[in-house]
């Protein structure tokens, strides 16, 4: 997605991280947000293997489903984070001095330090700084998950296909997309406005990263399907109807089922067949 020039020009830039805030909503959004997801929908995570797609601007996630008593967590991210900056360890240590306010019922795990991490860990956490459709990982996994992620990637085949490859016979996923707008598109009226561009022109607004890929509802499913998968649709919200003109969408979304074109928001748990 974007222009060639454009985009070789952003994948060599940091990306912007996010910076602490001192207030519990930040902790619960950027850090506690997809553990408290595994641990509703997939139960508890105790001995379990995690691999996450995507883990964003640091290992915040990661170093709270370790707490929580997961053995490895692997994270596969074509844009890794500064994950041991000052930044990155400011968060470290804020979820650490927090942890017992926000899970009392489970103690810390004392193995781990915030100081430490991630360096000092290798034994328990794989960092694969490739794209998903080429990432290798030294295991297979209990968990694989994404959070705010799906809508990002490039290929969503294969996207489904590396359950086939890398989730155990057993294993869960479990992934959280944002089918709406990103970025400056969250600031139109009509939150579809990016829905209007025909391919061509959408694929020159952006630059790769961050850019949204506007694959629907309907689309990841049959994905899924076609992967192997049994997909399990825990929930779906959908964009107010009445704030959007559906007859200025391009074509292509015109021609879509209605009802997958309008989801917002859905929750996938995935398993083999």
């Amino acid at each position: 997605m974007g222009i060639g020039a454009v985009r070789n020009w952003r994948l060599s830039r940091p990306r912007t991280a996010t910076q602490f805030g001192d207030t519990d909503e930040f902790l619960n959004t950027y850090a506690f947000s997809g553990l408290n997801h595994l641990r509703e929908h997939t139960g508890d995570l105790k001995g379990k293997s995690i691999c996450e797609i995507g883990a964003g601007d640091y290992l915040t996630s990661g170093l709270a489903m370790l707490a929580a008593g997961a053995a490895r967590y692997t994270v596969i991210d074509r844009f890794p984070g500064d994950y041991a900056g000052g930044e990155a360890k400011h968060w470290y240590g804020e979820i650490q001095k927090n942890w017992a306010r926000f899970y009392p019922e489970t103690p810390w795990d004392e193995s781990l330090t915030a100081t430490g991490f991630p360096e000092n860990f290798d034994d328990r956490l794989e960092l694969v700084a490739k794209p998903i459709e080429t990432a290798v990982t030294k295991s297979d996994f209990d968990v694989i998950c994404s959070f705010q992620v799906g809508e990002h990637v490039s290929d969503i085949n294969a996207f489904a296909e590396i359950h086939t490859r890398l989730l155990r016979p057993d294993g869960v996923g479990l992934h959280r997309v944002d089918f709406g707008p990103h970025g400056c598109w969250s600031l139109y009226r009509d939150a579809a406005t990016f829905l209007r561009f025909s391919d061509p022109v959408w694929n020159l607004t952006g630059s790769n990263r961050g850019a949204p890929n506007r694959r629907r509802h309907h689309e990841f499913t049959e994905a899924f399907d076609r992967a192997g998968l049994d997909t399990e649709v825990l929930l779906l919200e959908h964009f107010d109807e009445a704030s959007v003109e559906l007859d200025k969408l391009n074509k292509k979304f015109r021609e879509m089922p209605r009802e997958s074109v309008m989801v917002k928001t859905a929750i996938y748990r995935l398993k083999k067949r």
